[in-house]
């Protein structure tokens, strides 16, 4: 199944809409900015060995709780001289890697496209989302447009 661009801005608009909706409970509680439920996508970059590969690195926050975790990130990059090619992917982060502790933690996950090799200088569509169903509130997510490129050499 390919997503098209406005199937990707319909998930932006709903991950924006999550994370609104978070910020809107932790305002009525008081007590629930102990336990808000953050995450953020610092940068995404195409791993030069593998051109397959993007490395997303994000960083994110939740309070302990007992119930289940769940860390998704999709990437999508529509080819801009061939419309119908379409590179996309998504990956899931095992619930037991995920640490939730009340402090801010940073990861790289790695997506790989099922389609095509990522393009280098082309916008591509990155959402990730962090549910912490114990927590208040129990989700957040992070959307933006990122131009794909190698990593520096920094």
């Amino acid at each position: 199944m390919h997503l098209r661009l406005p199937a990707a801005l319909a998930a932006l608009a709903l991950g924006l809409a999550l994370a609104s909706a978070a910020v809107a409970v932790a305002d009525d509680d008081p007590d629930a900015s102990d336990a808000d439920t953050v995450v953020e996508i610092t940068e995404a970059t195409i791993d030069p060995e593998s051109p397959d590969l993007v490395r997303v690195d994000l960083s994110y926050t939740c309070a302990p709780a007992d119930g289940p975790r769940s860390l998704n990130t999709s990437v999508e990059q529509t080819d801009p001289e061939d419309p119908a090619t379409i590179a996309f992917g998504s990956t899931r982060t095992f619930p037991a890697q995920i640490e939730c502790d009340g402090a801010e933690h940073s990861r790289t996950v790695v997506v790989q496209s099922k389609t095509s090799d990522w393009l280098t200088g082309v916008d591509a569509v990155v959402i990730t989302t962090l549910t912490d169903l114990g927590a208040a509130p129990p989700a957040s997510a992070d959307a933006q447009q990122l131009v794909l490129d190698l990593p520096s050499d920094d």
